[in-house]
């Protein structure tokens, strides 16, 4: 399968609140069943054993802010001094994470994770996010990451024929809401192969990453900060 760049509705404002919101918790079941919310747990550890111990965890493109909740929630004994971030553009995604995810030591920023300035060690996480784009962004994405001697976790689409024909089969089931119908086939037609991710990091320049694939269709990316290469 030949990567698309076609749009989703979800990155366009062709939409209403309330069909967004029921995106957004059809996501969240996705997430939960097929093992989403596993991979990005799983990439965390693998950051701590790594040594790096984050002081603020930032979630890029937070969506619905679940995935953010369950992270605070699974990591924050291990982690008392961290803040927890979600940033996303659209402030209908950051309601419903307010009034769904919320938490004492959670914040939802409508900013640019580019734009914002945090002291100390920061964790950038990246669910479902680097498919939304282009290959030049998202190794400017990745590059400035890289540039502020961060790490960087990616959980995103394995592009496969099985993977598209499983989730169409999945958006066609009844009650399910017209972004997920369109746009559930559509992300995994934008998703990456290995070979495509592993370019992206060659013209990155990063030399030190873990990568590896997960059921169901993840490729699951651990990036260290730069100094890490040096040891």
């Amino acid at each position: 399968m030949e990567r698309l760049y076609q749009a989703e509705i979800l990155d366009g404002r062709d939409y209403s609140r309330e069909e967004l919101f029921q995106n957004l918790r059809e996501l969240c079941l996705v997430n939960r069943w097929l093992g989403g919310h596993a991979h990005s747990a799983a990439l965390m550890k693998q950051c701590i054993r790594s040594g790096f111990v984050p002081e603020a965890v930032v979630d890029i493109g937070c969506g619905g802010g679940d995935t953010l909740e369950m992270l605070e929630k699974e990591f924050s004994a291990d982690l008392p001094n961290c803040s927890w971030i979600g940033c996303d553009l659209h402030p209908w995604c950051l309601e419903y994470a307010y009034l769904h995810h919320s938490g004492k030591c959670i914040q939802f920023l409508e900013k640019d994770f580019q734009q914002m300035e945090i002291r100390g060690s920061v964790l950038y996480h990246a669910a479902l996010f680097f498919h939304h784009f282009p290959e030049e962004d998202i190794i400017r994405f990745i590059s400035f990451v890289h540039s502020k001697g961060s790490a960087l976790v990616i959980n995103d689409l394995h592009r496969h024929p099985l993977a598209y024909w499983g989730i169409r089969l999945l958006a066609s089931l009844p009650g399910v809401g017209r972004l997920f119908r369109n746009d559930a086939p559509l992300s995994v037609q934008r998703g990456f192969a290995r070979k495509e991710w592993l370019q992206i990091l060659e013209k990155c320049g990063i030399r030190n990453y873990k990568i590896r694939w997960a059921w169901a269709f993840r490729y699951l990316i651990f990036i260290p900060p730069a100094e890490h290469e040096r040891n």
